[in-house]
């Protein structure tokens, strides 16, 4: 396989201009985006108290995984969503679709199976600190950060070998995430793989009124647009021409990293009540995961899952 310079890549692809299609926005996505990077503007930071390598999603746990050391089961998400991807041979370009401040990107420069990891962030500042972050990361050469947006990225299409969401799928409006599915069906190459890993809506059933004030909640201090919504999920990813849907159930899985919450909200409620800290966002940062964690109890209606689909191979080849 031929090499690629990332440089003449990003500028070749990334820098043409969007269509007027790709430039019209509806009030309420632009609204949407301005919570998403408003939070995170303010937020990001308070992500180190739950890991210090930035990876800003739930872990895993599996037999061999320490329940008690939240990284290592951190780490095992990424583990378990970078395996998913089935990625073949060892040159492989992979995109992060919602990649925040760069934690599994950096996991995943490690592997030898991968030499190139290109993240797209909504967030503005997320982009300067993930690259501040990644500069002195012994594979940093591999690391790309771009502000964009999932749903249209403005990449090339056919460019990578692999593709994930890792809990960023939710900041989505849209409750099957269809524009991010069939971004990420034409970004990846004909019989590569993409994950999306995340929070989901497992019911079309109405939910409780304590269960809907959780939601609610949920997604007004995390800045969420909505959960994605199982049934309806998988079913854009067929709709997208993706083959092969696997859905993994990862509840029982998460729960450990889980447990967490209560103490890591404690410390940081703290911290912000010692510094008499008013800022709004700081708060929000604090109240969402004890939301959040109320939310996830309601089982009937509440899951959390790994869902990886194909793209067909290209029959010509």
């Amino acid at each position: 396989m031929t090499h690629f310079s990332l440089r003449q890549f990003l500028l070749n692809d990334y820098t043409k201009p969007l269509t007027k299609t790709a430039q019209k926005r509806s009030k309420s996505t632009l609204n949407n985006t301005d919570r998403i990077q408003n939070y995170y503007a303010e937020a990001s930071d308070g992500y180190r108290d739950w890991s210090q390598k930035l990876n800003m999603h739930f872990g895993t746990f599996e037999w061999g995984i320490n329940p008690f050391n939240l990284e290592s089961m951190l780490e095992n998400t990424n583990r378990q969503v970078l395996n998913s991807l089935q990625l073949e041979g060892d040159y492989n370009h992979v995109l992060d679709m919602g990649c925040g401040l760069g934690g599994t990107m950096r996991f995943a420069a490690h592997l030898p199976a991968i030499a190139q990891v290109t993240g797209v962030t909504i967030a503005v500042n997320q982009v300067a600190e993930a690259k501040a972050i990644s500069a002195t990361h012994a594979q940093r050469h591999k690391l790309a950060f771009i502000n964009a947006d999932y749903h249209n990225t403005g990449l090339k299409s056919e460019s990578f070998d692999g593709a994930y969401a890792i809990e960023s799928a939710c900041h989505s409006l849209e409750a099957d995430k269809a524009s991010l599915i069939s971004e990420a069906f034409r970004l990846l190459k004909p019989g590569r793989t993409f994950t999306l890993c995340d929070g989901f809506i497992k019911t079309a059933k109405p939910m409780n009124p304590a269960t809907r004030y959780c939601y609610q909640k949920t997604c007004q201090h995390w800045a969420l647009g909505h959960f994605p919504h199982l049934d309806a999920t998988v079913a854009a990813m067929k709709d997208a021409g993706f083959e092969d849907v696997k859905v993994v159930d990862l509840s029982w899985q998460v729960l450990p990293s889980a447990l967490y919450i209560p103490w890591m909200v404690t410390k940081y409620g703290a911290k912000l009540l010692y510094n008499k800290d008013k800022n709004p966002e700081h708060w929000n940062h604090l109240l969402a995961p004890a939301w959040g964690l109320a939310l996830a109890c309601s089982r009937a209606h509440f899951g959390y899952y790994r869902i990886s689909a194909t793209k067909p191979a290209d029959k010509n080849n």
